[in-house]
């Protein structure tokens, strides 16, 4: 399968590497050069420009993926690669971050097929440890 991960910090990385690791070819999008050099030394396709932008998007072949991923900091930006992934008939993750009311997470997974909120992943992981 093909992914786009929009976002390469911590949670795009971690990602990325762990669908390649399955085998899945994977695109990844950001807007920071130095963040985009990263990807591509780790053996990436990677491209320079904002994810929340359909033209950079279409760049990484978004008629050909299976799924996207809005994994950045900026849930602005999650959400648009997201909607836009959806219109061309991809599955869409969305991150949200800890500063998302439990209305506006409930309205997100309505309009995405997954949420990601690694805030919460995280103390959910730490309680069962």
């Amino acid at each position: 399968m093909k992914f786009v991960v929009v976002g390469y910090g911590r949670v795009g990385r971690r990602t990325a590497d762990l669908l390649r690791d399955e085998g899945h070819e994977v695109v990844v999008v950001d807007n920071q050069r130095e963040r985009v050099d990263r990807a591509e030394g780790a053996g990436f396709e990677a491209i320079e420009g904002d994810g929340a932008r359909e033209q950079v998007l279409e760049r990484a072949g978004l008629d050909d993926i299976d799924a996207i991923g809005g994994l950045t900091g900026d849930l602005n930006t999650n959400v648009s690669a997201c909607v836009v992934g959806g219109a061309h008939g991809c599955r869409t993750v969305l991150r949200v971050d800890e500063d998302v009311s439990d209305t506006l997470y409930d309205r997100y997974t309505s309009i995405v097929d997954e949420v990601v909120y690694p805030e919460r992943l995280g103390a959910a992981g730490a309680k069962t440890a």
